[in-house]
Protein backbone atom coordinates (compact mmCIF):
# COMPACT_ATOMS: atom_id res chain seq x y z
CA UNK A 1 0.00 0.00 0.00
CA UNK A 2 1.15 3.14 -1.23
CA UNK A 3 -0.65 6.37 0.18
CA UNK A 4 1.25 9.54 2.09
CA UNK A 5 1.51 12.50 3.27
CA UNK A 6 3.29 14.64 0.38
CA UNK A 7 4.42 18.25 0.01
CA UNK A 8 3.35 18.14 -4.15
CA UNK A 9 0.76 16.38 -6.24
CA UNK A 10 3.32 14.89 -8.90
CA UNK A 11 4.22 11.72 -9.80
CA UNK A 12 7.26 11.49 -7.70
CA UNK A 13 6.64 13.65 -4.67
CA UNK A 14 8.69 15.16 -1.75
CA UNK A 15 7.25 13.30 1.07
CA UNK A 16 6.65 14.21 4.66
CA UNK A 17 8.32 12.20 7.39
CA UNK A 18 7.10 8.72 7.85
CA UNK A 19 7.23 8.56 11.95
CA UNK A 20 10.78 9.35 12.36
CA UNK A 21 9.84 13.21 12.88
CA UNK A 22 12.61 14.16 10.53
CA UNK A 23 10.81 16.59 8.00
CA UNK A 24 7.58 16.61 10.00
CA UNK A 25 4.36 18.77 9.00
CA UNK A 26 5.21 22.36 11.10
CA UNK A 27 4.29 25.51 12.06
CA UNK A 28 5.64 28.77 13.86
CA UNK A 29 3.68 30.50 16.02
CA UNK A 30 4.62 33.86 17.87
CA UNK A 31 3.40 33.80 21.60
CA UNK A 32 3.84 36.56 23.38
CA UNK A 33 2.48 36.04 27.15
CA UNK A 34 -0.06 38.25 27.25
CA UNK A 35 -3.42 36.65 26.35
CA UNK A 36 -4.07 39.61 23.78
CA UNK A 37 -5.23 37.75 21.48
CA UNK A 38 -6.04 35.04 24.25
CA UNK A 39 -5.13 32.13 21.01
CA UNK A 40 -2.77 32.23 18.22
CA UNK A 41 -3.37 30.21 14.93
CA UNK A 42 -0.72 29.46 12.20
CA UNK A 43 -0.36 27.04 9.18
CA UNK A 44 2.15 25.13 7.31
CA UNK A 45 4.35 26.92 4.95
CA UNK A 46 4.54 23.99 3.19
CA UNK A 47 1.48 22.29 1.54
CA UNK A 48 0.40 19.20 2.68
CA UNK A 49 -1.42 16.48 0.22
CA UNK A 50 -2.40 12.78 0.92
CA UNK A 51 -1.31 11.06 -2.42
CA UNK A 52 -1.81 7.23 -3.33
CA UNK A 53 -0.75 5.09 -5.83
CA UNK A 54 -0.30 1.93 -6.81
CA UNK A 55 3.18 0.23 -5.86
CA UNK A 56 2.04 -3.26 -6.14
CA UNK A 57 0.33 -3.35 -9.36
CA UNK A 58 -2.83 -4.97 -7.22
CA UNK A 59 -4.97 -1.88 -5.99
CA UNK A 60 -7.56 -0.63 -7.28
CA UNK A 61 -8.10 1.90 -5.42
CA UNK A 62 -7.94 3.35 -1.58
CA UNK A 63 -11.69 4.30 0.04
CA UNK A 64 -12.53 4.81 3.17
CA UNK A 65 -9.88 7.49 3.74
CA UNK A 66 -9.55 8.83 6.83
CA UNK A 67 -7.00 11.34 8.34
CA UNK A 68 -6.65 12.58 11.81
CA UNK A 69 -4.49 14.33 14.47
CA UNK A 70 -2.45 11.75 17.01
CA UNK A 71 -1.21 13.22 20.40
CA UNK A 72 -1.42 16.72 21.59
CA UNK A 73 0.61 19.20 23.60
CA UNK A 74 -0.80 20.67 26.62
CA UNK A 75 -1.98 24.19 25.07
CA UNK A 76 -1.89 23.45 21.70
CA UNK A 77 -4.75 22.08 19.63
CA UNK A 78 -3.79 20.98 15.95
CA UNK A 79 -6.84 20.81 13.38
CA UNK A 80 -7.09 19.45 9.81
CA UNK A 81 -9.48 20.42 6.97
CA UNK A 82 -10.56 19.48 3.59
CA UNK A 83 -11.23 23.13 2.89
CA UNK A 84 -8.92 25.12 4.73
CA UNK A 85 -12.43 26.11 6.03
CA UNK A 86 -13.66 23.78 8.14
CA UNK A 87 -11.10 22.42 10.64
CA UNK A 88 -11.75 19.16 12.85
CA UNK A 89 -9.31 17.09 14.33
CA UNK A 90 -10.00 14.32 12.11
CA UNK A 91 -11.41 14.41 8.49
CA UNK A 92 -12.77 11.86 5.59
CA UNK A 93 -11.62 11.72 1.74
CA UNK A 94 -12.95 10.88 -1.41
CA UNK A 95 -11.83 7.30 -2.68
CA UNK A 96 -9.22 7.76 -4.48
CA UNK A 97 -8.74 5.96 -8.21
CA UNK A 98 -5.04 4.08 -8.68
CA UNK A 99 -5.84 1.86 -10.91
CA UNK A 100 -4.18 3.99 -14.00
CA UNK A 101 -2.44 6.59 -11.90
CA UNK A 102 -1.56 8.04 -8.89
CA UNK A 103 -3.84 10.35 -7.06
CA UNK A 104 -3.39 13.23 -5.01
CA UNK A 105 -5.53 15.19 -2.72
CA UNK A 106 -4.55 18.71 -0.65
CA UNK A 107 -5.75 19.22 2.97
CA UNK A 108 -4.99 21.46 5.46
CA UNK A 109 -3.57 21.71 8.88
CA UNK A 110 -3.18 24.38 11.60
CA UNK A 111 -2.02 24.95 15.07
CA UNK A 112 -3.59 26.92 17.84
CA UNK A 113 -1.99 27.94 21.01
CA UNK A 114 -3.02 29.66 23.98
CA UNK A 115 -1.54 33.01 24.32
CA UNK A 116 -1.08 33.28 28.06
CA UNK A 117 2.42 32.49 28.91
CA UNK A 118 1.18 28.65 29.98
CA UNK A 119 3.24 27.12 26.46
CA UNK A 120 7.33 27.46 26.71
CA UNK A 121 8.88 28.34 23.73
CA UNK A 122 9.90 24.98 22.52
CA UNK A 123 9.41 22.50 19.02
CA UNK A 124 6.70 20.24 19.99
CA UNK A 125 6.06 17.00 17.77
CA UNK A 126 3.50 15.47 19.46
CA UNK A 127 0.62 16.10 16.82
CA UNK A 128 1.33 13.29 14.36
CA UNK A 129 -1.00 12.94 11.28
CA UNK A 130 -2.32 9.66 10.96
CA UNK A 131 -3.91 8.28 7.23
CA UNK A 132 -6.47 5.06 7.62
CA UNK A 133 -7.86 3.58 4.56
CA UNK A 134 -8.81 0.09 2.74
CA UNK A 135 -6.97 -0.86 -0.04
CA UNK A 136 -9.10 -2.19 -2.48
CA UNK A 137 -8.03 -4.99 -4.73
CA UNK A 138 -7.79 -4.67 -8.61
CA UNK A 139 -10.66 -6.45 -10.90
Amino acid sequence: MSIKLAKDATATPALYSDGDGSDPVAVAITLDGTSDPTHVTASPATDIFVWADDDTTNIDNYSGISASIVGSDPGIAWELSTDNITFAASINLANMDVSTTHQAVQIYARATAINDGSVLTANYTTADIEINTTSNPAS
